[in-house]
């Protein structure tokens, strides 16, 4: 071990202490024999002092007890007390030690941990400021509803319209516009249990815009205070790609009518519909006539401009609540609410007017057979037994009109054909 200039001074004291014993008188070894205590509490608290301190007392002793300058057993007695105490303040100055770098090491953690959570918190800072979501943090009271806003970013001001100070001053609910009633009491009950969800729900502005977004929750706690903390992401462009393909699935690509698939899927929200109202629906089945006569007459191109013309006359004759659907080839379907102004016959010569003012724009006649069935709640449960029930009456309607064209005897291969279609329940899906 290199030793300090002090420690120097030290050894060469208990040295010097040595020398003395040797050629002074026991009188003056009592007067120097502070060094060796001191060099035994240093030497302790450094290494090894007991072995230091005995080095230098069983040193003087022999050195007195050679020359015969002192009593042995005082010089005993003297030199021992001397032991006995540089050993007593080495093991002092040692646990002084000890315990001096145990409180420094303590120090040195604690600052380490200060350093470390004041980077943790200008991180958090950072993320929290710079990020492009909007993130904020509220409060939660013990029965799971949620308190004011105490912390929110620059991205959910800017996307929910409010200045900060508005924007603190309010609670959750004010800007939870989520499609299902009490889910943001179900989701903060869940918090309360599991620490952490994602959910997806919308948010409203300050505009009166509805955002869809992605929410991750956490909960925390914050000297004794629950917190929540929330980032929502804008999933907009996701809804909007979802709802597409959700279209290109249910929707008719030629008209942008619902499809055979569209209509079965929709069908159970309008029984729904039809079951708290109290009130009758009418089922309407239509196919165009002619539709095989235009396309081989004229082409496909000019039949699939009567298809998209009667879709046209269809949504301007029913209501954007109504269900109106292409099943497939010249089939549609409309299900309708009835109403003191709104029967079958009405809607069938509304209908027809249509038609007929879509025909003269195209220069093709354009006319369609009908069945209609008046049902409620309960016939819209079977949607197989409701289509069979119409498209039978449809073509019951089709086979009048041509047996008062030219007898019922002269059926064409074409109404053959759709007879037999009606009979087995066939469609497109």
């Amino acid at each position: 071990m290199k030793l300090t200039p002090i420690a120097w001074i030290l050894v060469l004291c208990s040295a010097g202490f040595t020398v003395v014993a040797l050629l002074a008188p026991f009188e003056v070894v009592e007067l120097v024999g502070g060094p060796l205590v001191v060099a035994g509490a240093y030497f302790a608290g450094r290494r090894g002092g007991v072995s230091t301190a005995v080095w230098a007392s069983v040193s003087a002793l022999a050195a007195a007890y050679v020359l015969g300058n002192v009593d042995v057993d005082d010089l005993v007695a003297t030199v021992a007390g001397y032991l006995i105490l540089g050993i007593a303040l080495g093991i002092g100055v040692d646990r002084w030690r000890r315990d001096h770098a145990e409180l420094q090491r303590t120090v040195q953690t604690m600052l380490g941990f200060q350093a470390q959570l004041t980077a943790s918190q200008k991180r958090y800072r950072l993320l929290f400021e710079s990020s492009n979501d909007p993130v904020y943090l509220h409060g939660l009271d013990h029965n799971g509803e949620p308190t004011r806003f105490v912390a929110v970013n620059d991205a959910a001001c800017r996307r929910l319209g409010y200045s900060r100070t508005d924007l603190l001053g309010l609670l959750p609910r004010k800007v939870d516009a989520a499609p299902r009633p009490g889910q943001l009491r179900e989701v903060m009950h869940r918090l309360l249990k599991e620490d952490s969800v994602m959910w997806e729900s919308v948010l409203r502005t300050a505009g009166g815009d509805k955002v869809p977004v992605e929410i991750s929750s956490s909960l925390t706690d914050v000297d004794g205070e629950l917190v929540v903390i929330s980032i929502a992401r804008d999933i907009s462009g996701r809804k909007e790609q979802e709802q597409h393909l959700l279209d290109l699935s249910l929707r008719d690509p030629l008209t942008g009518l619902l499809n055979r698939r569209g209509f079965l899927v929709m069908l159970p929200e309008h029984g729904k519909h039809a079951k708290r109202s109290r009130t009758p629906v009418i089922v309407l089945y239509a196919d165009l006539d002619g539709l095989k006569e235009i396309n081989d007459g004229q082409g496909h191109a000019r039949g699939d401009e009567a298809i998209r013309a009667v879709a046209v006359a269809l949504r301007q004759t029913f209501r954007e609540a109504d269900l109106v659907a292409r099943l497939g080839g010249d089939e549609f379907c409309v299900v309708a609410e009835a109403d003191a102004e709104v029967d079958p016959e009405t809607l069938v010569g509304r209908l027809d007017a249509a038609l007929a003012e879509a025909g003269t724009k195209l220069d093709l006649p354009l006319g369609m057979s009908y069945g209609t069935v008046v049902t409620n709640a309960l016939g819209l449960e079977d949607a197989h037994e409701l289509l069979q029930k119409a498209d039978a009456l449809m073509y019951e309607q089709k086979r009048a009109r041509r047996g008062r064209r030219g007898g019922d005897d002269q059926v064409t291969a074409e109404a053959a054909e759709e007879a037999a279609g009606a009979a087995t329940g066939d469609g497109a899906v």
